[in-house]
């Protein structure tokens, strides 16, 4: 039996929300533009899509809400689950498509006025500002090579097969190989939260790569954090 076939929804369960809604302020367009174009380098091609960017929110006060969904289980970033009515949906209608810096799900949150290291300094520093300026960082791809006695060895992952073109990982079982791997390879570890997108070069529907799974000893993954 593979571990990975055990699904369900993990939204809301383990996730930390910011907010559910807000109104969002008459003027926030013009001040976020404003804000934005204080952080923009000279000499960056905006066609070029950044990894990591500026973000910068107006709220109506501190008190009010982002209005993200957001996930801290690694300690140490904000994972974005989801979006809702705010300063961030307005910042995104300004910089989205054209300059490649709106925030998006699955993207991580590092910095939050002038704070980082910390998910909880994070959560904090968002909630307690009315300009919320942010550090974010789309997901990043890894690899890792994982070699089993045989097909049929179980893994020992739990994910959730939902999403139409990659597992989502929701749990790490202590003794598995997984974490085996993360106590070896510390600096690349798999976590909660990233997405199986390949496995042995080959990515595919979930079911797809469930099935993947079950085919060699010797598996090559790609992960998106």
């Amino acid at each position: 039996q593979v571990h990975g076939q055990q699904f369900k929804s993990t939204r809301g369960r383990a996730a930390m929300t910011l907010s559910n809604t807000s109104a969002a302020p008459q003027d926030g367009g013009r001040a976020a533009r404003s804000c934005f174009e204080e952080h923009l380098q000279p000499g960056i091609l905006l066609e070029d899509p950044p990894d990591e960017f500026p973000v910068v929110l107006e709220k109506p006060s501190a008190q009010a809400p982002v209005s993200l969904d957001v996930d801290a289980n690694d300690g140490f970033t904000l994972q974005v689950l989801g979006i809702g009515m705010g300063p961030v949906i307005d910042w995104n209608k300004c910089y989205g498509v054209a300059m490649h810096r709106d925030i998006r799900r699955f993207d991580r949150i590092f910095e939050a006025n002038s704070v980082r290291g910390d998910a909880r300094d994070l959560l904090q520093a968002m909630a307690s500002s009315a300009r919320v300026e942010l550090m974010v960082r789309r997901p990043k791809l890894f690899k890792m090579r994982l070699d089993r006695g045989s097909a049929s060895e179980r893994l020992g992952l739990i994910v959730d097969g939902s999403m139409t073109n990659a597992l989502l990982v929701e749990r790490i079982p202590a003794g598995s190989a997984f974490e085996q791997w993360n106590k070896v390879n510390w600096d690349k570890p798999v976590r909660k939260g990233d997405r199986l997108l390949e496995v042995n070069g080959r990515g595919g529907a979930s079911k797809e790569l469930l099935h993947m799974l079950t085919e060699q000893a010797s598996l090559t993954l790609t992960f998106a954090h």
